[in-house]
C-alpha cells in the first residue's frame, strides 16, 4: 500500500510540475509577443512565404503552395491572398488550354509582381486584367511572381511551364536585387561570353517549410504571431547572408574586372535577358520588361535597371517601362512604395503599372489588326 501512495504522490509531483512549466512557459511566451509587438510592431511582418518545390521539365524550382488562403499583416495593414491549383495568385484556376480569342499575358517577377503589401485584386497583373476586360478583351492575365524569385528561375519556369499557358505576352519585371539573386541560384553562369545551365536545382528553405507547414499551428503562428515571425525571420536573413557571401565569392571567380561582383552579374543578367528575349520571339511572344524601382539607404527612388544596362535591355525587348522614362507617371503616384516594413512598390504604383501594361497590349493588338 505504501508503495502505491509513493507513486502516486510522485506521479502527483511530477504532473504539478509539468503543469507549472507549461504555465510559465506560456506566460514566458505570451510576455516575449507582447515585447516583440511593442518594441518592433512597425518594423515587424508577418509574412509567411509558402513556398514549395515544383518540378518543371528537368528542373526543380520554387513555387508558391497550390490552394491556398492566408494573410500578411504589416503596420501597413492585413492583406488577403489566395492561390489556385497552380501556386499562382489567382482567385480561379487556368487551364493550359487558351480559349479562341483570348489573350493571354503571363507576369513573372519576386515579391512585387506576386503583390506583397497589396490586396489580391491591386496587383499590376490584376490591374491589367481588368482593364484589359474592360476594353471588350477576353483575357487572362497569370500572376507568375514568386517571392524571392531571380530572373534565372523565371526563365527556367517560361522555358518548362509558362509556355505551356501559350501566353501572347510575357511581363519581365526586374528589381534590383535580381543581380545577385541569379548568381545565388546556381542555375547558369558564363563561359567564354556564353551562358549555360550550370545547375538544376534550387529550391533554398523548401525542405523545412514543407515539414513545418503540414501542421496547421506553424500557419497559425506565421500569420498571428510576432514573437514566432521575429524568430523566424532572424534565422531566415542569417541563411540569407551565408548565401550572398558564397554568392559574392562566386562572382569573383568567374570576372575578372576590379568590381567583379557588378561587372559579372551584369553580364550574367544580360544574357538571360538576350536568351529571354530569343525564345519569346521564336515563340511569337511579345516581350514587356518592366523596371520596378528601389528604394536607396535614404528614402530615394531609384531605377533597377543602370542607365548603361538600358540600351541593351530595350534591343532585347518589345518594349521596356523603365523608371526614368516614367518620371513624370509617378510624380502623380502619392506613394511609391508602402512607408513601412520591406518597402515594397505601392498600390498606387502597382495600379499605375497595370495601366501601362494593358496600353501598350491594346496598342500593338490595335498595330496588328
Amino acid at each position: 500500500m505504501k508503495t502505491k501512495s509513493k507513486k502516486k504522490n510522485k506521479l502527483k509531483h511530477f504532473l504539478g510540475a509539468l503543469l507549472i512549466f507549461s504555465v510559465s512557459v506560456i506566460i514566458g511566451l505570451l510576455i516575449g509577443e507582447l515585447i516583440v509587438r511593442l518594441m518592433f510592431k512597425k518594423e515587424m511582418l508577418l509574412y509567411p512565404r509558402y513556398h514549395t518545390d515544383a518540378t518543371y521539365g528537368d528542373y526543380r524550382i520554387r513555387r508558391i503552395r497550390p490552394n491556398m488562403t492566408f494573410t500578411h499583416t504589416s503596420f501597413e495593414g492585413t492583406f488577403h491572398f489566395k492561390t489556385n491549383n497552380k501556386g499562382f495568385r489567382s482567385d480561379k484556376d487556368i487551364n493550359y488550354k487558351k480559349e479562341s480569342g483570348e489573350i493571354r499575358v503571363i507576369a513573372l517577377g519576386d515579391s512585387h509582381t506576386q503583390g506583397y503589401d497589396v490586396d489580391q485584386q491591386e496587383t499590376f497583373s490584376s490591374v491589367a486584367e481588368n482593364m484589359l476586360e474592360k476594353n471588350g478583351l477576353e483575357s487572362t492575365v497569370i500572376n507568375a511572381g514568386v517571392s524571392g524569385f531571380s530572373t534565372a528561375e523565371e526563365l527556367v519556369f517560361l522555358e518548362n511551364e509558362g509556355y505551356k499557358y501559350k501566353p501572347d505576352y510575357v511581363v519581365l519585371a526586374l528589381f534590383a536585387n535580381d543581380y545577385q539573386d541569379n548568381i545565388r541560384s546556381d542555375l547558369f553562369e558564363l563561359r567564354n561570353d556564353t551562358i549555360v545551365v550550370k545547375n538544376r536545382e534550387y529550391i533554398p528553405g523548401v525542405s523545412i517549410q514543407n515539414k513545418l507547414y503540414k501542421f496547421g499551428i506553424f500557419r497559425w503562428l506565421g500569420e498571428k504571431s510576432y514573437l514566432y515571425a521575429y524568430a523566424f525571420n532572424t534565422v531566415w536573413d542569417l541563411v540569407k547572408k551565408w548565401n550572398q557571401q558564397a554568392a559574392s565569392v562566386k562572382d569573383t571567380e568567374f570576372a575578372i574586372a576590379v568590381n567583379a561582383n557588378t561587372k559579372y552579374s551584369e553580364e550574367l543578367m544580360k544574357k538571360l535577358i538576350g536568351r529571354f528575349h530569343d525564345y519569346c520571339e521564336a515563340q511569337g511572344i511579345k516581350l514587356i520588361i518592366l523596371d520596378i524601382p528601389q528604394l536607396d539607404p535614404k528614402d530615394s527612388v531609384a531605377p533597377s535597371i543602370p542607365k548603361h544596362l538600358v540600351s541593351h535591355v530595350k534591343k532585347n525587348c518589345d518594349t521596356l517601362f523603365n523608371y526614368d522614362n516614367m518620371i513624370k507617371d509617378y510624380s502623380k503616384v502619392s506613394l511609391i512604395h508602402v512607408k513601412h516594413g520591406s518597402r515594397h512598390i505601392s498600390a498606387e504604383t502597382h495600379k499605375m503599372m497595370g495601366q501601362k501594361i494593358s496600353e501598350y497590349i491594346l496598342s500593338n493588338l490595335k498595330a496588328v489588326n
